[in-house]
């Protein structure tokens, strides 16, 4: 008898709701006893027949099981076998499709007629059968990302233009977007290239969806030559006062000859240039400028590497931004949705007439701002003596450095007039040189100091200062064979207080005065040293020392004259032996011997130590007759004396802070702005609140526009802004700082790069390694660029958060009868075969 619809309709109903994915059930299970009946009775006529035939057994034995078998298939159909599974729950999950719309999509493989951007087109239009399959189960949302996320239409209709490819924000503000959805996945069309980095070690995962990206079946050859990477290593020491490191990376070029050249930003002017070699065998090759730069300050150089077909676009000076730079201020905070404004970066550099895929990334800027004075050194001697005058005429050569002395040339002498009117009040050094000079002439209990290289008549009229404003008018502090009695109490605590807060440098030279036992170790001079006082009354010994750098010296820059550790050496054993050096206690916990001296007997002792002390440095040279090396006739001609005590000057001054700075902070993420930092100290270098900063930016070969700094809240002193670069270029800001009642504190200048586009076209390359171990952490795959169809098949049977549950009956599918009609066939051939009825 038939089952009526309804009736298995209701069975079918009843039969998912209860079974479990994979189950077999039965929507006609009263059928079980009719059927198992039918089976019995054609079987006994199978067996009958097959019995009474006239042939081998074997056969016989086949072609009934055959027949058997093809009868026990229909009688189950009888039962209406169904099986329980589950599907997507139509549109109920969604599948956003991401399509890379950044500039490097518009390269074009070697070999190939179209661009990956026309390729991904071809793929995406609304027609293709992997889409309308997938929209039938999922709901498929586009999106294009370059700097942000941006919902679409038309893939077919994006432009390719973007300068930066924001892959991992891109991904994580979807994640963020559809937390509270199910997504089925995320099918994913670019090259791989982010220019946003993740967090170290971070796990795709995290994500919450499988990432499926679409890849060419084979890799792409792009032929390219491009710099991998610029660096800026600068000192202030004549060793090496600029080094420039370029990488340049060949691809699909094979053995050829490059041309790595450096030019001057402003001027084009070409400082040096170098030709490399490229092989298939070394990836990287490395190229160093050293040269010194014609100037101080804030300074833009730019790399080029090109073959010689490319030199004319490769030359060109770099233009002016386009538009009204005041337009690329949109505000000091981003939108209110968190993104920031739409800048969009035109290429400066056409590959039209080259055989590379872009000269985008054959040009990079580096912006290098060397520290420029002028700085004051104050010189302080307790006796005229050789070391002064090398140390001046040295530090005559620097532009930078201004020094002032400072020397005692006697000291004060007890005065026993008692009611004797007749004594003369003034020291006899300055009798005779007439009433005017007697009258301003030191008295007897005050020593005789002379004033070399003052600014002003009234500067250091009193001595050594004795306030904060005159003291921190200096940058470093040199005192030589000074006793602790020359100074005030207060005056070597003012001078605790420049290295400590006013960030100063200081220097202590040896000598007769100079880390004289208790005397000095008592005292705030004794606190500054870091080296502890000697034990005992013995302030120094005779013979012969010779020099040597310890390996943490030998590292120092400023300590060594030389390249290379071994022309460091030669020089250091060429010079002449010391006869005189103080007796100092050990190094103080935290400091650093960078030299020693050694004598005869072979007892060591330091000749070099230095620490940081609060916000300053201060450092100690307990030998007391360097001049000797300064009078060798070896060191007079190779001018090493004097080029040592520049560059012990300039580390001594090069990181004191002024009142006035600013400095920037740029993203690895080319598309998150620069923030610019001012920060502005009282007369005393303490952070000063209520001030005004007003910042003047100026574009290279641009012109310059003005922005206001906010207060930081979060930093007493500190004043920023933000800004986004429109333009690839360098970028000069100067800080002009303003105290609350209109008074100038001063200015500094800054500047930085915006390459947004190198960074870009930094490889070329697919980054199928990337795409890999994305897909892998998040449970997604590679498909195939021509296994779309495939892949929008198989995606509804994968795992997919929301589902529902179906019964279809096993019946019904082809594969059914098709088994039935081939046991029967086979049987009726099997008879013909053997001339059977």
């Amino acid at each position: 008898m038939a089952v009526p619809f309804s009736t298995w309709v209701t069975t079918a109903l009843a039969a998912t709701a209860e079974a479990e994915p994979g189950q077999l059930l039965w929507g006609a299970p009263g059928w079980a006893v009719p059927a198992a009946a039918i089976v019995a009775v054609l079987a006994s006529l199978i067996l009958w027949n097959y019995a009474h035939r006239n042939t081998t057994a074997s056969i016989r034995v086949v072609a009934g099981l055959l027949k058997l078998a093809a009868v026990i298939l229909l009688a189950v159909c009888l039962l209406q076998p169904l099986r329980s599974g589950t599907r997507p729950r139509p549109h109920a999950n969604v599948l956003p499709v991401l399509v890379d719309n950044s500039q490097s999509m518009r390269l074009k493989p070697t070999g190939s007629n179209q661009t990956r951007s026309e390729k991904v087109a071809d793929l995406l239009h609304d027609d293709a059968p992997w889409r309308v399959r997938l929209a039938q189960t999922f709901d498929v949302r586009t999106y294009a990302f370059d700097a942000r996320l941006e919902a679409i239409d038309h893939p077919s209709e994006l432009a390719a233009d973007g300068y930066v490819s924001s892959l991992f924000g891109s991904l994580n503000n979807l994640s963020e977007r559809f937390a509270d959805r199910p997504v089925g996945g995320v099918l994913l069309f670019t090259d791989g290239n982010m220019t946003d980095a993740p967090p170290p070690d971070f796990d795709w995962s995290q994500l919450g969806f499988p990432i499926y990206a679409v890849l060419p079946k084979q890799d792409e050859e792009v032929r390219d030559l491009r710099i991998a990477n610029v660096s800026a290593a600068q000192t202030d020491f004549e060793s090496a006062p600029l080094t420039v490191r370029v990488d340049v990376d060949a691809s699909a070029f094979g053995a050829s000859e490059a041309i790595v050249q450096l030019r001057d930003a402003t001027t084009n002017k070409v400082i040096e240039e170098q030709t490399v070699t490229t092989t298939t065998e070394v990836e990287t090759q490395e190229v160093r400028f050293r040269f010194r730069p014609e100037s101080s300050g804030l300074q833009f150089f730019t790399v080029n590497v090109f073959r010689e077909s490319d030199r004319g676009t490769l030359e060109q000076p770099i233009s002016p931004p386009s538009g009204n730079p005041e337009s690329a201020v949109d505000a000091e905070l981003p939108r209110e949705d968190g993104t920031q404004p739409d800048k969009r970066v035109p290429a400066q550099l056409s590959a039209i007439d080259s055989d590379e895929a872009t000269l985008v990334n054959n040009r990079q800027i580096v912006a290098v701002n060397r520290a420029s004075g002028p700085y004051r050194v104050l010189y302080v001697a307790g006796r005229p003596n050789w070391e002064f005058k090398f140390i001046r005429r040295a530090l005559q050569e620097d532009a930078e450095v201004q020094l002032v002395g400072l020397l005692r040339i006697a000291n004060r002498e007890a005065k026993f007039s008692f009611r004797d009117r007749g004594v003369n009040e003034t020291n006899p050094l300055f009798a005779g040189l007439g009433s005017d000079a007697e009258d301003a002439a030191a008295q007897y209990d005050e020593p005789v100091i002379l004033r070399l290289g003052v600014n002003e008549s009234e500067e250091l009229s009193d001595g050594f200062p004795e306030s904060a404003e005159e003291l921190f008018a200096y940058h470093g502090v040199i005192l030589d064979d000074i006793d602790p009695e020359f100074f005030t109490q207060d005056q070597m605590l003012l001078l605790r207080q420049f290295v400590a807060t006013r960030g100063g440098g200081l220097l202590m030279l040896g000598g007769q005065e100079m880390f004289a036992d208790k005397r000095f170790g008592d005292t705030p001079l004794g606190e500054l040293s870091p080296v502890y006082a000697a034990r005992g009354t013995t302030r120094g010994r005779s013979g012969a020392f010779r020099l040597a750098f310890t390996r943490e010296g030998m590292l120092q820059p400023w300590v060594r004259l030389r390249d290379n550790e071994s022309a460091e050496r030669q020089r250091i054993e060429a010079m002449p032996p010391f006869t005189t050096l103080n007796l100092v206690g050990d190094v103080k916990p935290g400091a650093s011997a960078l030299a020693t001296v050694e004598s005869t007997d072979g007892q060591s002792a330091p000749a070099l130590v230095a620490h940081r002390f609060g916000k300053g440095r201060a450092a100690a040279i307990p030998v007391a007759d360097l001049w000797r090396w300064s009078m060798h006739r070896e060191a007079r001609d190779r001018d090493d004396p004097a080029q040592a005590w520049r560059q012990i000057t300039h580390w001594l001054v090069n990181e004191v802070p002024k009142r006035a700075e600013v400095r920037i902070e740029a993203s690895r993420d080319p598309s998150q702005p620069v923030r610019i930092i001012a920060t502005a100290r009282d007369e005393h270098y303490l952070p000063l609140d209520n001030a005004t900063v007003e910042l003047e930016i100026t574009p290279l070969n641009g012109d310059p526009f003005k922005i206001a700094a906010r207060a930081n809240d979060s930093a007493a002193g500190e004043y920023t802004a933000t800004y986004w670069s429109r333009e690839p270029g360098g970028y000069r800001v100067v800080a002009n700082l303003k105290a609350a009642d209109g008074s100038p504190i001063g200015s500094a200048t800054a500047g930085w790069t915006a390459q947004s586009n190198a960074a870009e076209f930094r490889d070329l390359q697919l980054n199928r390694e990337l795409l890999e171990r994305i897909t892998s952490q998040s449970g997604g795959e590679i498909i195939r660029d021509d296994r779309l169809d495939q892949f929008a098949s198989e995606l509804p049977e994968k795992k997919v958060p929301v589902t529902e549950a179906i019964v279809y009956p096993i019946w019904h599918h082809p594969w059914v009868m098709l088994v039935a009609m081939l046991c029967l066939c086979c049987e009726w051939g099997l008879r013909r075969w053997k001339g059977l009825a």
